[in-house]
């Protein structure tokens, strides 16, 4: 006999309507203005302030409890057919984006119809006019009348001044070589970074970091757009969450912090503002470090240099070890880059430096399977602390819609550099063959924090 879903259909029902009262609750409770309409061309504060870890949850089990209420009850082949055609969304992004159309619909809360926009953005106005309408109806601009379209909440996200346009536009980089995953999906490719999709279709036979160091005017333009659009990426991911949800407290006045592969010290530089005992070490390639030294923190947060707050230092990650005598060392979106050999010798060249008081903080995503693992009577519990939150019943355990990004992120991975995201004891098991141990996690926004301590061998 089959299983039936009307027990799940009520308890996905109660979901939706808990977690839609959690976060009303939390606007009233705050003394926030009420959510708006997505209709509305007005920004809300929850629109870029940190969402808090209680909020964060609630929002991740409203959207995949309504994901898998929706698949439940749709037909299969409805349902599967609507994934199919989904590609066409980033081709509808990618255009409106290139014409700058939410800048255009800007000041015009009446909407503008399609010929005028068509003019001011010079495109043809009857193809732009079902792009606008298919991103419409999935509530990207609003079809105020016939063929006139404005602004609203979500659209407001695609001005060009918001650095997450420049990451939108890099993920269409992606879905091009996306295509050629069948003709290069072998075993004989896995783990090879020159081997991937995106070499396949770039003829390019080294890895992106690299192309976008090669000296062309192109590689140049799209390294450009991917630094820029990290920016608007780490926003819309709530990377920062870091600074309030992991227990930077604990460490006294003084503690050295070396925020490796932090790029410009984008991350480096909020530490240092919400914790002035902290000195920090910025460490990456050269002409990353150069940036910074030069241009960015002289601009920025001068104070810092001036104070010696702040050392900086070019490295390679596969030859050098990182400064040595620090208390901490952070670790963010570096090892989603690189196959494991490539990870364990990076973790080797930390674990050389790590004193026996030091620790190694890996930030990044942890991706969790999605069967639930139920413990079985007389098993012991496994402490909460070295182990993901799991969603309640019956969503997935790993929130289904509601954490899809990092899923997308992994099969991005696949396709740009053959490399991918991690579980929890992925990153555990390579970490071990550095001589290094798991000692717990946090969860912080999106991503989380791993905690790693060296092995001391016994005398």
């Amino acid at each position: 006999m089959g299983l039936h879903a009307d027990g799940q259909i009520s308890a996905l029902v109660a979901l939706i309507k808990d977690t839609a009262n959690t976060i009303e609750s939390y606007c009233k409770n705050s003394s926030l203005p009420p959510i708006p309409s997505l209709d509305s061309s007005d920004s809300h504060p929850l629109d870029s302030a940190f969402t808090s870890a209680p909020l964060g949850d609630a929002v991740r089990v409203l959207e995949g409890a309504c994901a898998q209420l929706c698949a439940t009850l749709a037909r299969p082949s409805h349902t599967v057919l609507n994934r199919a055609f989904q590609f066409f969304e980033p081709t509808c992004l990618n255009v409106v984006i290139a014409f700058k159309i939410a800048d255009i619909l800007q000041g015009h809360p009446f909407g503008m119809h399609v010929k005028e926009i068509g003019e001011k953005a010079g495109v043809d106005h009857e193809p732009l006019g079902q792009i606008m309408r298919l991103l419409a109806t999935k509530h990207i601009f609003r079809e105020v009348t016939a063929d006139c379209f404005a602004n609203n909440r979500l659209s407001l996200q695609l001005l060009s001044s918001n650095p997450l346009v420049s990451y939108i536009s890099f993920c269409n980089e992606i879905n091009k070589p996306a295509w050629t995953v069948v003709e290069v999906l072998t075993n004989s490719n896995q783990g090879k970074i020159e081997r991937s999709p995106w070499n396949k279709l770039s003829g390019f036979e080294r890895s992106m970091f690299e192309y976008f160091e090669a000296g062309t005017v192109e590689g140049k333009n799209q390294g450009a757009q991917f630094g820029l659009g990290l920016r608007g990426w780490n926003d819309a991911v709530q990377a920062a969450a870091v600074i309030s949800d992991f227990p930077w407290v604990r460490y006294p006045p003084g503690t050295i912090v070396n925020d490796l592969g932090g790029g410009i010290g984008t991350m480096a530089m909020e530490l240092i503002k919400a914790f002035p005992n902290l000195q920090l070490k910025l460490q990456d390639r050269p002409d990353r470090i150069h940036q910074a030294e030069t241009e960015v923190w002289p601009e920025l947060l001068p104070s810092a240099i001036a104070e010696k707050r702040i050392e900086f230092k070019a490295i390679d990650f596969f030859v050098d070890s990182p400064i040595e005598g620090c208390d901490v060392y952070y670790l963010k979106n570096v090892l989603l880059n690189w196959p494991d050999e490539k990870c364990i010798q990076i973790l080797r060249n930390i674990r050389a430096v790590l004193k026996p008081s030091a620790c190694l903080l890996v930030h990044d995503f942890i991706l969790q399977h999605t069967h639930r693992h139920h413990t079985q009577a007389g098993t012991p519990q496994v402490d909460s602390a070295l182990r993901l939150k799991e969603a309640p019943e019956p969503l997935l355990p790993n929130y289904g819609a509601g954490n899809v990004h990092q899923y997308d992120l992994d099969i991005a991975l696949m396709v740009l550099m053959n490399t991918r995201q991690r579980t929890l004891e992925e990153f555990a098991n390579i970490a071990k063959k550095a001589d290094l141990r798991f000692v717990k996690v946090w969860q912080t926004g999106e991503m989380a924090v791993l905690e790693f301590r060296p092995i001391l061998q016994a005398l």
